[in-house]
């Protein structure tokens, strides 16, 4: 690494640093006040709910009724996330070997960020693992002269196939008791890899982990400056909420951690066709032996109904689902939790073209992988099951909740005001996000664009699931 690639490195790093600060019992510190505006916020939005309850009684109008799912699946996250989350990296450290898999398609900007970034973990004990996977762009220079500098740094190239069976490859490739899928334009702080480790090793239950990502570019411009606190949400109150239940959804792949015997037997059926040019031909037979995978499968997930079995098979065959993908399938043995001390910093879209095909992708693979969790989920916790439920009959019904309450409500029962009183009691909500991401961050420059992000989730991808069901049999990796 040049001086001056050391000291651009350097200035980045020092320039993410999250402000976010865990108590010893997990909780993440907020101030007295901070909770009292809380608690006034789930009064409030409850007073504005029961109100739009009883309005829809008056009027004798069901769907008014019905559009209030949406607030009060919200309030259900606040509730929860907020009260109730405790960060999981309780255990010690220990010194296990840890497998880092780092899929790579054309990503020359930022790989040798993310590589170093990787090599300055303060826990030492790991490999880590590149798979190159068709990149056009000078990515697999980078990376060789990179696995000359770092003993430790596996590089294996590939053609283009797949981000699924890029983890793979590197997945039979690695040694680890424990694996962390790294994306490749996603930097990890010093620390991730420890948190992870001690959340491991604090609960034998835990098979897989998420930590918290935050925009990297995030002062590029509206969009990102969006992404950044709608990123925000998402993890410390939604993964959060997910994680009291060890229930996470989604393990996102920019960081993620996963014990071996978790996904061993699921990782066969992302490679079942041929996969080319592995440097080691033995290795490829083992991968794709479609026999011994299905031998495994039927006897590792027999106590899943058919139907469950049928939309595993079928998750695993789309790049789309793969970080989803892995989550799910743990859900039925294992717990998934989020870890809010292991920080890390991923590459956010810039235009909103890449940001409307990133949603399109990810409400694909969401879908595909909710007909899976959906057929064995109402085994979990009541209150996690009510969750995801609403959550997976949201990403279909938001739509209509927008067209019901802008325009049926006002134009059949001519009570024009009351669409204005929804979108205030959205854009307050909103509001109280982007609050509580100063509250829990004071150093938090962006949390006055969640009521922008909002409006665009709202009225915008919302509508995304459309597209995302017609090219729902599209398989793809890239989003920008």
């Amino acid at each position: 690494m040049t001086l001056e690639f050391e000291n651009y490195l350097q200035k980045n790093i020092q320039t993410h640093k999250c402000g976010q600060k865990i108590s010893k019992s997990g909780v993440i510190k907020i101030s007295k006040k901070a909770w009292m505006i809380r608690v006034g916020i789930l009064i409030a939005a409850s007073l504005v709910v029961a109100y739009n309850i009883q309005l829809g009684i008056e009027l004798e109008e069901p769907l008014l009724i019905y559009a209030n799912l949406l607030p009060l699946h919200g309030i259900l996250y606040l509730t929860v996330g907020w009260f109730f989350y405790r960060n999981p990296a309780k255990g010690k450290i220990g010194n296990e070997l840890v497998s880092v898999i780092i899929p790579v398609y054309n990503q020359k900007a930022m790989i040798e960020i993310v590589i170093d970034a990787t090599y300055k973990s303060t826990y030492k004990n790991i490999e880590v693992i590149a798979v190159n996977d068709g990149s056009t762009d000078g990515s697999k220079e980078i990376l060789d002269e990179l696995a000359k500098k770092y003993p430790t740094l596996t590089v294996i190239h590939k053609k283009n196939e797949g981000k699924r069976k890029a983890v793979a490859i590197a997945f039979y490739k690695s040694k680890g008791k424990y694996l962390i899928l790294v994306d490749s334009d996603s930097v990890i702080d010093k620390l991730a890899i420890a948190e992870m480790m001690k959340t491991f090793n604090g609960d034998p239950k835990v098979g897989a982990t998420v930590g918290f990502a935050k925009a990297w570019n995030a002062q590029k411009n509206i969009l990102t400056r969006c992404q950044d606190v709608w990123y925000d949400y998402s993890f410390n109150i939604r993964k959060a909420c997910e994680s009291v239940f060890g229930s996470v959804m989604c393990c996102s792949g920019c960081l993620a951690g996963y014990r071996r015997e978790a996904i061993a037997h699921y990782i066969p059926y992302w490679v079942r066709s041929k996969i080319h040019d592995s440097e080691d031909r033995e290795l490829t037979t083992y991968v794709v032996a479609t026999p011994w995978a299905k031998s495994e499968f039927k006897k590792h997930y027999a106590s899943l109904p058919a139907f469950s079995q049928n939309t595993l098979e079928d998750m695993a065959q789309y790049d789309d689902a793969e970080d989803r993908g892995l989550t799910a399938q743990v859900l039925h043995a294992w717990k998934a939790v989020y870890v809010a001390s292991a920080i890390v910093y991923t590459d956010v879209p810039e235009k909103l073209r890449g940001f409307i095909r990133q949603q399109q992708r990810w409400k694909k693979g969401t879908t595909r992988v909710n007909f899976f969790v959906g057929s064995f989920f109402w085994r979990k916790h009541p209150i996690m099951s009510l969750i995801f439920y609403l959550d997976f009959m949201m990403a279909f019904i938001t739509p209509f909740i927008i067209l019901t309450v802008f325009l049926y409500i006002p134009l059949v029962h001519q009570t024009w005001w009351h669409p204005l009183i929804y979108l205030t009691g959205m854009q307050l909500t909103s509001i109280a996000h982007g609050s509580d991401y100063k509250f829990r961050d004071s150093s938090a420059k962006n949390w006055k664009y969640k009521p922008i992000i909002n409006i665009l989730t709202a009225f915008l991808t919302s509508w995304l699931i459309f597209p995302a069901i017609w090219n729902y049999k599209k398989n793809a990796w890239l989003t920008r």
